[in-house]
């Protein structure tokens, strides 16, 4: 086609798309990237997404710019058939985390280019086969690359682990008050060294970073959706020092707030 498909739109359906021509800018919920030719993206049921065609990538020469193979199909029915099978684990988790738009690694991409690409020529239950080969090899991927803001702080740990989900759940309900280091190590009953150790370990982060992560991540929403200004988010999401707020929020988003606000717009526009 001359674009991709517009506007901002989401579905039911979980949707695998290869980018075959074009590129420019990836509308996902809270957050904006750019897609480029070749590039392999994934989509949960219900996230909100756009490609949008950058000025040169429009139709040239009569040729048309914007080409991709998509493949959809209904998550929920898909982990209720892989339900008992512990070889899938790592199928289910990714459909999980699909919630926050994921791009896959450059080193995964020719692979499951190919596999995508021979979807079509497959019968009846080998469509359903070959699928699940290319969410295998995709949930095999340890550089995956998580779009959505909103995903940043809960996508680094690739296992379940309760005490980790703990402190998520925690840090989740309770981001607007102040939360020191001692409560959530009392909650998992260690020591305060041996917690940020063990988070360190297990999610390739400190927990002060990711505090900041899902803080700033509560910010863009509020921004986007709510039209708060900077100061009311800052005072809406944990944070009583206006300049502390930006520095976080710049080095999350590489934005103000200001800036950000503007770029959503824009391209929701």
């Amino acid at each position: 086609m001359e674009n991709f498909f517009e506007p901002i739109h989401f579905h039911e359906e979980f949707q695998i798309t290869l980018i075959l021509e074009g590129g420019g800018s990836l509308f996902v919920s809270d957050s904006v990237i750019q897609f480029k030719k070749g590039e392999v993206y994934l989509f949960g049921k219900n996230l909100p997404h756009v490609f949008r065609n950058s000025g040169n990538e429009y139709q040239t020469n009569g040729q048309k710019k914007a080409r991709a193979v998509s493949v959809f199909f209904n998550q929920d029915v898909l982990k209720h058939s892989i339900l008992d099978i512990p070889e899938a684990y790592s199928i289910r988790r990714l459909i999980d985390l699909s919630v926050y738009g994921i791009r896959v690694s450059d080193a995964r991409q020719e692979a499951i280019s190919r596999k995508l690409n021979e979807l079509p020529e497959k019968k009846l239950f080998e469509k359903f086969l070959g699928l699940l080969e290319v969410l295998e090899c995709i949930s095999k991927d340890n550089k995956l690359d998580f779009i959505s803001c909103l995903g940043v702080p809960i996508h680094t740990v690739q296992e379940n682990i309760p005490k980790i989900n703990m402190v998520f759940d925690f840090v989740r309900n309770n981001y607007k008050e102040k939360i020191t280091l001692m409560q959530v190590a009392d909650l998992v009953n260690m020591s305060p060294t041996a917690f940020c150790r063990f988070f360190k370990y297990k999610s390739q982060k400190t927990f002060s970073r990711f505090l900041i992560e899902v803080r700033i991540a509560n910010a863009c929403k509020l921004l986007f959706q709510d039209d708060f200004n900077a100061s009311e988010c800052c005072y809406s999401c944990g944070y009583n020092n206006l300049s502390n707020f930006h520095k976080h929020f710049k080095s999350v988003t590489g934005m103000t707030p200001l800036e950000f606000r503007k770029n959503m717009l824009n391209t929701a526009n």
